[in-house]
């Protein structure tokens, strides 16, 4: 399904009935990549997932920014009519939903962090260069590759890696340089203050990109966070399906239910 919003075509699923819930990738990802999530909680919640700009099936006719996200996310629950949500943001989706809720807090029923940080300058400028290198001579199917292979951990199956490979070449290149631009220049430190929702810090014990050190301080910027720490790595969905869902449902379900997911 689709959705005309600023200036954007954005491609989204919608599955499931009850309190809402609203799902933001990872860079590279796009709305299938929570199929997994889906399964485990449509059967009691509204499980919605838009493609970013850019990525997945949605358009990309303007610059990525955190704020733009924010605000295509803002836009999509205004579309659908739903009033608040339950907000998963896996990896460069920290940093929108750490904006959404800076913006809009009234929207947001609580927060799930995975991967993710406030601020992450380590080799930030390093990285943006040899991403931008690397796609100037590289097919996005080359790169994604590359991606899965220092990413992933040895023990994922192989058709997690080809489906990884397979979710990135949905990915505008340029779309993909914007983003690392815009979540790993800037610093998103001040809205973990604003955040007053309960919250889930979900780390992956081996995660090489945004180590334990990264994510344990997005814990404590996060007043009353919890912070969960599973064997796996960057992009725990892949790794394991299962370890990774478990901590979001238990969760969730812990959260009081909403009497009604629709805008006034």
């Amino acid at each position: 399904m689709r959705l005309e919003l600023n200036g954007e075509t954005l491609n989204y699923v919608r599955e499931g009935r009850g309190p809402a819930i609203v799902f933001i990738h990872f860079i590279g990802g796009f709305s299938g990549s929570w199929r997994h999530q889906f399964a485990a909680l449509k059967d009691r919640y509204t499980c919605i997932a838009f493609d970013t700009r850019g990525f997945g099936f949605s358009s990309y006719n303007s610059r990525w920014t955190a704020a733009g996200a924010a605000a295509d996310v803002k836009a999509g629950m205004d579309a659908l009519k739903i009033e608040q949500a339950h907000i998963v943001a896996f990896s460069m989706g920290g940093p929108v939903a750490l904006t959404f809720n800076a913006q809009w807090p009234g929207r947001v029923r609580s927060m799930i962090l995975i991967d993710t940080f406030a601020k992450n300058h380590t080799h930030s400028k390093e990285r943006i260069e040899e991403s931008e290198k690397c796609l100037r001579y590289m097919s996005m199917r080359e790169y994604a590759r590359q991606y899965a292979a220092t990413r992933l951990l040895p023990s994922t199956p192989l058709s997690k890696f080809d489906e990884l490979v397979s979710s990135m070449c949905l990915s505008n290149k340029q779309a993909y340089i914007d983003v690392l631009r815009g979540i790993l220049i800037p610093d998103f430190t001040e809205h973990c203050a604003k955040v007053k929702v309960p919250t889930l810090v979900l780390c992956g014990q081996f995660d090489r990109t945004t180590p334990l050190t990264m994510t344990s301080g997005l814990t404590r910027l996060i007043d009353g966070a919890v912070e969960r720490i599973i064997p796996t790595g960057h992009l725990g969905s892949f790794d394991d399906p299962v370890k990774f869902t478990e901590p979001l449902v238990q969760f969730l379900d812990a959260q009081p239910r909403a009497t009604t997911i629709a805008a006034r």
